[in-house]
């Protein structure tokens, strides 16, 4: 880690803050061992890098936690083992196997099995049991521990849900970096280029400031949701373009917004327009105790007299990966303080024609919602 992040995010306290929530769960299910699993993909890597600091690429690992003792993580390769003790926050990194993504994982299971039985449980919880490991990963494991063992994913998704001030000044210095590179839009999005030439711009310096992982969306037409390709942007539309990253302190952000090329049509500046609109209103009115639900009221509201099509669910937590709350138009549960949400109303025109999506995180405090981009929305006209 760059010393750059380190003046401004305290990586130590956010850690000791994460494994303390964790015993306290312990305590309070009555757990011998944890055991936490995920994968090095988006959206199951965040489990392991929250309480490990690292995780692989594409392959497995574990983090083996007994009630008092040291934690253990397990990886296939001796890479990955190196790695990990030399990134990570877990000094005991161990390998078993030669990294094959395919065939059986039978011996790393049966010596993990091992592992934890040696600690004599009587409760494993498991984090990834039912989510994240197949049917026959899950058996297999449930199969070799002599103990009751727990999906305790929910449960730390809670605890990940709600964010200490050094997780919240961890994203936002990753999100500063999201925006530096979405600014390179301004300069990248021309008619002529393919998508592909503009996501190189925006990578160029994304990850040469330091991102681990990236997506980035430039699109016109009523979906953005594909890796860059050799389509040109053509000379009359509105074009939708996010940055999607993983900083190096581990924290997933997003920035998304919306550019004019050339002259558009009346009825998709409409649609861009009820876009920014909409993410405008859900700024003034997020804050702890309201319906997480709310946010979806808004969107319906402002898209009600153009019939359109939604996308995708209307955001998500953010952290060390995705986090809930998921935002969706039936969950009534509240937010609450110290969550942090990244809001993308994501829809197009009903004959699917146009698109259109912007997206910001907001830090959830005790009156209202922080906009990390300080609600930069108006769409650029290039």
């Amino acid at each position: 880690m760059t010393n750059k992040v380190m003046e401004t995010y305290n990586e130590k306290d956010a850690v000791k803050y994460r494994w303390n929530q964790l015993d306290s769960l312990m305590e309070t299910e009555k757990l011998d061992v944890v055991v936490v699993y995920g994968k090095g993909i988006i959206t199951q890597y965040g489990f392991l890098y929250y309480f490990g600091g690292y995780y692989p690429i594409l392959r497995p690992g574990f983090i083996i936690y007994a009630k008092g003792q040291e934690p253990i993580s397990y990886y296939t390769t001796r890479a990955d083992s190196y790695l990990a003790k030399k990134m990570g926050f877990i000094n005991d990194a161990r390998f078993l196997g030669t990294g094959d993504v395919i065939h059986s994982e039978a011996d790393l299971y049966q010596h993990i099995g091992e592992l934890i039985n040696s600690y004599g449980p009587n409760k494993v919880g498991v984090v990834g049991l039912e989510s994240m490991m197949s049917g026959s990963q899950s058996s297999m494991l449930k199969n070799l521990l002599d103990a009751e063992v727990l999906d305790i994913t929910s449960n730390i998704e809670k605890i990940k849900s709600i964010k200490s001030p050094d997780e919240q000044e961890g994203i936002r210095q990753s999100y500063s970096l999201a925006l530096e590179s979405f600014e390179e839009f301004k300069n990248a999005i021309r008619p002529g280029r393919t998508s592909a030439e503009i996501a190189a711009d925006i990578e160029k310096i994304a990850r040469g400031k330091g991102a681990i992982d990236t997506l980035i969306f430039v699109e016109e037409g009523p979906y953005f949701l594909r890796k860059a390709t050799s389509d040109k942007i053509t000379n009359n539309s509105v074009v939708t373009a996010y940055v999607e990253l993983i900083d190096e302190n581990g924290y997933w952000v997003e920035k998304g917004g919306l550019f004019t090329v050339g002259d558009v049509s009346n009825e998709e500046l409409e649609l861009a327009q009820s876009c920014v609109n909409a993410i405008k209103e859900i700024q003034q009115t997020l804050k702890p105790g309201i319906p997480i639900n709310t946010v979806s009221k808004i969107i319906h509201k402002h898209t009600a007299k153009l019939d359109v099509n939604m996308g995708i669910w209307h955001g998500h937590g953010i952290g060390v990966d995705h986090d809930l709350p998921i935002l969706t138009d039936t969950d009534t549960s509240l937010f609450e303080e110290d969550m942090v949400i990244s809001v993308h109303p994501n829809y197009s025109d009903k004959q699917e024609k146009y698109g259109v999506s912007i997206a910001d995180v907001f830090i959830i405090t005790k009156d209202g919602a922080e906009s990390l981009s300080q609600g930069a929305y108006d769409i650029i006209k290039l």
